[in-house]
């Protein structure tokens, strides 16, 4: 009798283990979202013997709150729950891949997230991480009561502020700036900065600097208070005088070489 039990002691763990070789899931480990357009995160099913496969569960959820986002049952019904997130999104199945379809992707919705089956010939699931590239839809720039100023909204992910005056950057010199950070309906940051500065002769560049990266990703130009900037997408675009069109280019040259230059 207990050479017996020894014996189905030592079986049931190989059996598992052939049973989860026998079906697998297939996910790109790892996928960047750029701003404003859509993603997918597909989960293909693998079998030895397709023919005899049978899917009686699959889900896609949300690893960090493990709540689940969509689900096919046996019959290939497809269930939804959109109440736990801010995105659009839906999911397709057909063919034995079950696909999370996000048609923006906010900086709350990054993070991992799951695939899982059941089926006749094992249980298994893997993981998928989601990344949003950086990002900046409007830089402006302007003069306040303190002096220039500027403000970059939709961010991602944080930044730095550098205020430049010509190719010399301001906060090597004895003035002050104050940047003030908040954070968004979806996760978004806008980040705001003034430096000390009364005079207004002076064209000044405020460039925001992404932490994730190291890279300069949008900038302004500030000069007086009948020119303002607005960029979509990390792009300035300078509303100046004629006068002030060749200063205008050379902020504009030394912006471009900052972010190839500067880490």
């Amino acid at each position: 009798m207990g050479f017996t039990a020894l014996n189905i002691f030592w079986l049931v763990p190989a059996f598992t283990l052939t049973m989860q070789e026998m079906v697998t899931l297939n996910v790109s480990p790892q996928i960047t979202a750029e701003d404003g357009k859509p993603v997918s995160l597909q989960c293909n099913v693998s079998s030895k013997s397709p023919d005899k496969l049978q899917i009686k569960y699959m889900e896609w959820s949300q690893n960090q709150t493990k709540t689940t986002l969509c689900s096919v049952d046996s019959e290939g019904e497809m269930t939804t729950d959109k109440s736990s997130t801010m995105s659009d999104f839906r999911c397709e199945y057909n063919n034995n891949q079950l696909s999370l379809i996000f048609q923006k992707v906010e900086p709350m919705e990054i993070g991992s997230y799951r695939c899982k089956l059941r089926s006749n010939q094992g249980a298994t699931h893997v993981y998928s991480r989601l990344e949003l590239d950086e990002c900046c839809v409007i830089a402006e720039g302007h003069l306040t009561s303190l002096g220039p100023g500027c403000t970059f909204k939709h961010v991602y992910p944080d930044g730095e502020v550098h205020w430049f005056r010509g190719s010399h950057r301001v906060s090597d010199e004895p003035l002050e700036h104050l940047t003030t950070k908040s954070v968004e309906e979806g996760g978004w940051l806008t980040i705001s900065s003034y430096l000390d500065r009364k005079s207004s002769d002076v064209l000044y560049n405020c460039s925001l600097k992404s932490t994730k990266s190291g890279r300069y990703i949008a900038s302004a130009l500030v000069h007086n208070p009948n020119a303002r900037f607005l960029g979509a997408r990390g792009h300035a675009s300078p509303l100046l005088y004629n006068s002030e069109v060749a200063a205008v280019r050379t902020v504009l040259y030394i912006s471009v070489l900052l972010a190839f230059t500067v880490k």
